[in-house]
């Protein structure tokens, strides 16, 4: 039997991954006719977010949600920078050929919104919340909200369970923002000197 076309392992993992795959085997190994093991195999392959689509390893997904949280980040912050809130959430990652989530930890600061990759533990995605805006949009899974990040330079396409304790701490940091640049400015100008000519 010959194949209609050739099948890259780029294409493989990409079907595998998105779609995914399903073995089911038995397997009964004898000698001179009679039985002596009997294996019996059941699995089933995809990537994370196709199983958790299907509703297998949610609760996988979500003890390593909160592990990964919970774990201590060095993100490279500016002198009186703090964090206000951090959950783990999915940036999406549209360069390559194969389109996926990147697990990591987003980060509200008192001036700009993070996602820290513990692996290799690199700062992956930031934006300053001046000009941030957020856009709910429909979620390719129910049990993930999607949100989209409009920024001054681009957007990004995020993923977290938490997105309503996440919208808020970026509307309480950006109000916080706002308010220390206007007492900033206030303390500068009663700071200036004016020479009249």
């Amino acid at each position: 039997m010959n194949p209609e076309r050739e099948s890259c392992l780029v294409e493989v993992l990409d079907r595998l991954l998105n779609k995914g795959a399903v073995l089911n085997a038995d397997l009964i190994i004898s000698v001179a006719g009679i039985p002596l093991i009997g294996v019996t195999l059941r699995a089933m392959i995809a990537g994370m977010e196709t199983m958790l689509e299907y509703g297998i390893m949610e609760d996988w997904d979500k003890s390593s949600r909160e592990l990964y949280a919970s774990q201590e980040t060095h993100l490279p912050l500016s002198p009186g920078e703090e964090i206000i809130y951090k959950t783990f959430g999915y940036l999406r990652d549209e360069e390559g050929m194969i389109k996926c989530w990147v697990p990591g930890v987003w980060n509200v600061t008192s001036q700009r919104v993070i996602l820290w990759v513990r692996t290799p533990g690199k700062v992956l995605f930031e934006a300053p919340l001046e000009g941030l805006r957020l856009l709910r949009v429909p979620a390719t899974h129910e049990a993930r909200k999607e949100l989209e990040l409009i920024y001054p330079e681009g957007s990004a396409r995020i993923s977290l369970t938490e997105r309503d304790e996440f919208e808020q701490a970026l509307e309480e940091s950006a109000t916080a923002a706002k308010a220390a640049a206007a007492s900033a400015a206030a303390a500068r100008k009663e700071n200036e000197v004016i020479i009249m000519g």
